[in-house]
């Protein structure tokens, strides 16, 4: 005896709790003395009922023995093993009689950890003892860390699944990925994430699957969600798989262009009110320098005029006062043409947009091809007119500030009652996708796209470096504004 070590647990003061059974007491009664000499605390029974009724006290070993009056011992290893509450806890079988290789195979087979035969040597059944206890401490270990990990899981507030890493396929999903994609946890199994996925996109295929970058799901009803998702490597039941967190971030997004809108029509109403000021000290300059000084002159002439003492001296002042008029009038009429462009007016919109092109063609030694099709200009309403004229003036003017192209072609497509418009240059592009994030850079750009969303269309940006950008305008027309679908013909 002098060679049994005391034994506890390192992590738990608690002594270990060991469940010995066995029909005969004087056998019962050696060995549970020697367990507790080694420091275990031990609990006692005599045949099958007892031990599975003491099991429920969760011990944490049991030492079986095989031949029990009422309930063998193989069969109480497999109910104790068949138990959720108790299939954790090692059982040792212990046995006299059933030494046969077959018993100890029909006992492992049966669920039991260990199957030891007497006469066994103290020792030897410690240090069995011993080593079925680290294995299930190792064993408890995993198990509430597998335990956490599915409470994290479950109670994750966002999206998750897993999937099998080979083909995708869905193995598992919380009660997140539920509510947010309508399927049932038994739909989802059917899946991969293929057929979640509403772009081309899939894990690991592209660099693409990192954080912050941004896909679109689709869910069972077919409402497409902008998601960020996370990737980690996992392995799950001997097969490599992932694990996915998904966030959906499409209020996000839309809070997003809601705040770049706004600062970009903040932008915009800065530059009109700049350019408005400007546009006033030009007026007010020009009305001084200019047209002032000629009333001056005006002026002073009738005062001259009122004190000439001869005919002739009055009608030479007379002629000389017709000639301030004139430039006077003249002058008046260049500020009011500078207010407002009098070429819509007075030629119409197709011959306001060749003469536009043959100026920035002339200035910057840019050819301007024009394609009017089959529109009928003269048929649209003024308002839509100016929209389409102002467009393709600051889209000229971007074209002649940044561009540094050698071409530039305008195209009109008519089809009722839809008129698209295409605006293309050959020069050095911009990477069109960054146009948001860059909002004081783009105004012109913005500009033109809040003309066409304010006449009820659409206007996009097609760019990439060194290829060029296409700027793509659809414009609905109604026939409230006099054109029908038998409508055809330029003006």
């Amino acid at each position: 005896m002098s060679s049994i070590v005391s034994t506890k647990s390192d992590q738990d003061p608690k002594l270990l709790k060991i469940l010995h059974v066995d029909d005969t007491d004087a056998q019962r009664y050696a060995l549970s003395r020697v367990l507790r000499h080694a420091g275990f605390e031990v609990l006692e029974a005599r045949t099958g009922r007892q031990a599975l009724d003491l099991a429920a006290q969760l011990p944490d070993l049991v030492i079986l023995d095989v031949n029990l009056p009422d309930i063998d011992g193989f069969a109480v290893c497999k109910q104790i093993k068949a138990n959720e509450a108790t299939a954790r806890i090692p059982v040792l079988h212990l046995s006299a009689t059933m030494v046969s290789t077959e018993a100890r195979v029909a006992g492992l087979d049966g669920g039991a950890d260990a199957y030891l035969v007497q006469p066994v040597q103290h020792e030897e059944l410690l240090a069995t003892v011993r080593a079925l206890l680290r294995v299930r401490k190792a064993e408890e270990a995993l198990w509430t860390s597998e335990r956490q990990y599915r409470l994290f899981f479950e109670a994750n507030p966002l999206a998750c699944w897993v999937v099998n890493a080979s083909d995708l396929r869905i193995l598992a999903v919380n009660e997140a990925a539920v509510q947010q994609y309508g399927y049932s946890r038994e739909e989802f199994i059917g899946l991969s994430t293929r057929d979640i996925m509403a772009d081309e996109s899939l894990p690991g295929s592209t660099p693409a699957f990192q954080a912050g970058t941004v896909h679109k799901h689709k869910t069972k009803s077919g409402k497409v969600l902008n998601v960020e998702e996370i990737w980690a490597p996992l392995h799950l039941n001997g097969k490599d798989a992932r694990l996915a967190i998904v966030q959906d971030i499409t209020a996000k997004l839309r809070r997003e262009e809601s705040q770049r809108r706004e600062e970009m029509q903040r932008l915009l109403l800065e530059r009109v009110l700049k350019a408005q000021e400007e546009e006033r000290q030009r007026i007010s300059r020009e009305l001084h320098d200019e047209a002032g000084q000629l009333m001056t002159s005006l002026l002073v002439g009738l005062r001259s005029l009122g004190d000439a003492r001869r005919l002739k001296a009055a009608k030479n002042q007379a002629k000389e006062l017709r000639k301030i008029t004139s430039k006077a009038i003249a002058e008046v009429g260049r500020l009011a043409r500078g207010l407002h462009s009098s070429v819509l007016d007075q030629f119409g919109l197709r011959e306001a947009i060749e003469k536009v092109a043959t100026e920035h063609s002339s200035l910057h030694h840019v050819p301007v091809a024009l394609d009017f099709g089959e529109t009928p200009f003269s048929e649209l309403d003024t308002q839509l007119q100016i929209g389409i004229y102002r467009i393709i003036q600051e889209a000229l003017t971007n074209v002649a500030r940044h561009s540094q192209a050698a071409s530039v072609s305008v195209h009109f497509e008519w089809s009722y009652p839809l008129l698209k418009l295409s605006i293309r240059d050959d020069g050095r592009g911009f990477q069109s996708r960054n146009l948001s994030d860059l909002p004081s850079k783009h105004l012109g750009i913005e500009g033109m796209r809040q003309r066409a969303i304010i006449l009820g269309g659409t206007l996009d940006i097609k760019s990439e470096p060194n290829k060029g950008t296409l700027i793509e305008v659809r414009l609905p027309v109604s026939d409230s504004q006099g054109v029908n679908s038998g409508a055809a013909g330029s003006s």
